[in-house]
């Protein structure tokens, strides 16, 4: 029963060994990591050592050494006079070493020729070509009819064994607009090298990717098709996509100068570019100005519930937002724009701002503007950035009402709750079979009743066993307007070096201004549940903590699905009660921290 342990003294006493899953198995590797269900008050050995049994009924033992041959493992249930057992047949090989064959043929793995997609470039962009063939050997590429450039092949580190994996770079140099061309490499023998080539002395292949150069003279502007489009700072892979240093709202004019591997490469300001996705934007015609944008005069003030600065946008060039702290140690919202030039000489404070302190415009580097707004505290409680026709509006949230002691700073607050995953999407799984999606939902539950003892409202954004997107749950948490969004999730990893060996529990955040929250947690999470410390990490991409800027916002991943112990205890409920009561009490720790920050400035909301 993955929900909590069954009552098993009246069935048979069961042993089933999980993994590996064949009882008859061969590996290269120098352990075997073994794990298996049986009844949760039964003892279990793994070759003659003890292994440990979780509520949940799996045991494990991890690393269990094998020697070179044949290994014979017996797994032993015990419960009172009854007895199970099961066992392994593992057969260790050695790792096969790696060796060239004396003698080959020229071949060339058409399906690894690199570039795969097209590609455009303008004078001093990199182009990098690869492949896989016949190793040690002579290695080409060329673009079009153009001359023969040479390619270098990688070793392998630890035999020095070439691998017949060969790379270049080619960098484009001036040029006039030149269409696709197609990119040819080749190979030819080596005189001196440790393979023998038979059969033909060359061997050719094209990519599939062409390459076509553009004059940096002609313009080439694309428009954003949506709200949201986002603009990288390289291009790579990780699994939740970014960092982003910006995501723009539609009808973003941006300067195109090339393409590589599906996104365009924008031209922010003559030092710093960009990647956006092709699908994000559409190539206007030629002639299409380039939009520049600057501004005389800003405007600071606030209505009843905020403070707004409103700047005026006339045209629609890239900009982006960031949080932070600035030198004097108060809060900061630093507004850049790309493609402007400073001309602000009118910058209107009104007292109906009220958390503002100074709003400044300075021209650090050739087109780029930036615009800084100051806060009176070292605390920002949110902001929302709206771009309309002719300004772009930031607003900035002012700090709540707190409770005065002895009343907990929670009292009348609304907490925005997000248990993660939900219908279809199970999250992780844990080894007893448990969804990420169910020890969420129950941990938030279990979070939300302790909130609302403590005098706090709650609204969740997923109810339920529903499943919003995560753009669904950053816009009901944002409209909610609570005053902390907190997402729960569990955690998982892989088991190849054991399934016990990453364990604990852990805090995230996006943005600066959540960082000492998230800490806060962080810290009463180690305090009350004794998990080990998977630490509090930053600048984490999940979208909707991403999304979120109008509250402080942090994710909580309690502890490691894939981890048996650290699994039984997420699924017990005595555990889960202390795990969220360190949750409120981090927040509480914050809070209070908030509140004498305010009485020792004497700020008023």
């Amino acid at each position: 029963n993955p929900l909590g342990a069954s009552d098993t003294t009246t069935t048979p006493l069961r042993l089933v060994v999980r993994d590996p899953e064949k009882s008859l198995t061969t590996t290269t590797r120098e352990y075997v990591n073994i794990m298996g269900v049986t009844a949760p008050d039964a003892r279990v050995s793994v070759a003659g050592k003890e292994a440990q049994v979780f509520s949940t009924g799996i045991f494990v033992r991890d690393r269990v050494p094998l020697v070179l041959g044949e290994n014979r493992i017996e797994v032993v249930a015990e419960r009172g006079a009854e007895r199970a057992s099961t066992t392994l047949e593992i057969k260790r090989l050695e790792p096969p070493k790696p060796k060239l064959e004396p003698r080959q043929r020229l071949t060339i793995d058409a399906a690894t020729i690199e570039p795969r997609r097209d590609v455009i470039l303008s004078r001093g962009h990199e182009l990098d070509v690869s492949f896989r063939g016949t190793p040690a050997q002579i290695a080409e590429f060329r673009i079009g009819d153009g001359k023969w450039h040479k390619m270098i092949e990688e070793v392998d580190s630890a035999s020095t064994i070439p691998t017949g994996r060969y790379r270049a770079t080619y960098i484009a140099p001036a040029t006039g607009e030149r269409p696709a061309q197609t990119i040819t490499v080749r190979l030819r023998p080596a005189a001196q090298s440790p393979v023998t080539i038979i059969g033909p002395r060359v061997a050719t292949a094209k990519a599939s990717g062409k390459v076509s150069f553009w004059d940096e003279a002609t313009l080439h502007l694309a428009r954003t098709k949506n709200d949201g489009t986002a603009l990288a700072y390289g291009l790579h892979e990780v699994r939740l996509g970014g960092p982003y240093l910006t995501e723009l709202p539609a009808e973003t004019l941006l300067r195109i100068t090339g393409k590589r591997d599906g996104f365009y490469r924008v031209a922010l300001t003559p030092t710093m570019d960009a990647w956006v996705s092709e699908n994000d934007v559409e190539m206007l015609p030629a002639g299409t100005p380039l939009p520049h944008l600057y501004f005389t005069n800003i405007s600071v003030g606030g209505d009843d519930f905020s403070d707004l600065v409103t700047i005026p946008y006339s045209a629609r060039v890239p900009f982006a937002v960031s949080p932070g702290m600035g030198a004097a140690g108060r809060a900061v919202v630093t507004v850049d724009f790309y493609g402007a030039h400073h001309a602000a000489t009118w910058i209107s404070h009104r007292p109906t701002a009220k958390v503002i302190r100074e709003v400044r415009v300075e021209q650090p580097a050739t087109d780029l503007i930036r615009t800084t707004i100051e806060l009176n505290s070292g605390q920002l409680w949110g902001y929302l950035v709206e771009a309309t026709t002719t300004s772009l509006r930031i607003r900035i949230r002012r700090p709540p009402e707190l409770a005065a002691p002895p009343d907990s700073p929670l009292k009348g607050l609304l907490i925005a709750l997000e248990a993660g995953h939900g219908g279809d999407n199970f999250g992780a799984r844990g080894v007893s079979g448990s969804k990420e999606k169910d020890i969420n939902r129950m941990a938030v539950a279990e979070l939300a009743r302790q909130l609302q003892e403590r005098g706090a409202r709650t609204v969740l954004v997923r109810e339920g066993d529903s499943a919003p997107t995560l753009g669904e749950r950053a816009r009901r948490a944002t409209e909610s307007s609570a005053t902390l969004f907190i997402s729960v999730h569990a955690n998982s990893a892989g088991n190849e070096r054991g399934y016990l060996a990453v364990s604990g529990t852990s805090t995230y955040y996006k943005h600066s201004f959540c960082r000492d929250l998230s800490e806060a947690i962080h810290a009463r999470l180690l305090e009350k549940t004794g998990l080990g410390d998977f630490g509090n990490v930053g600048n984490f991409n999940y979208y909707p903590i991403r999304a979120v800027t109008w509250m402080p916002s942090m994710l909580v991943e309690q502890a490691f699905m894939s981890n048996p112990e650290d699994e039984a205890k997420m699924l017990d409920p005595e555990f889960r009660t202390r795990m969220m009561s360190a949750v409120v009490a981090g927040i509480e720790d914050w809070l209070n921290a908030q509140r004498r920050a305010m009485q020792a400035t004497e700020m008023k909301p």
